[in-house]
């Protein structure tokens, strides 16, 4: 195995593995299964840290504060299909 897919993330090579119908094995399923709720619990981890960013930054109304509320709120927008 190469250097570049050892450090590949799990999740894309599941998914470049699933997408080439030559290699797409159903035996996957376990493990693609596995990192989606792996996946989703990081998501859930990142959107609460986000959200005491928010909370925190309805107390500092500085330039930074506005900066990183858009940020937060765009990323919180992208990891939940748009829904904050």
């Amino acid at each position: 195995m190469s250097k570049e897919a050892m450090k590949q993330p799990e999740a894309l090579r599941l998914a470049e593995q699933l997408e080439d119908p030559v290699n797409a094995k159903l035996h996957l399923a376990p493990y693609i299964a596995a990192e989606l709720r792996r996946l989703y619990e990081v998501n859930q981890d990142l959107l609460k840290a986000l959200n005491t960013i928010l909370n925190i930054c309805l107390i500092d109304n500085g330039h930074w504060a506005k900066t990183i509320e858009r940020e937060a709120h765009e990323a919180i927008a992208k990891a939940t299909g748009g829904e904050v």
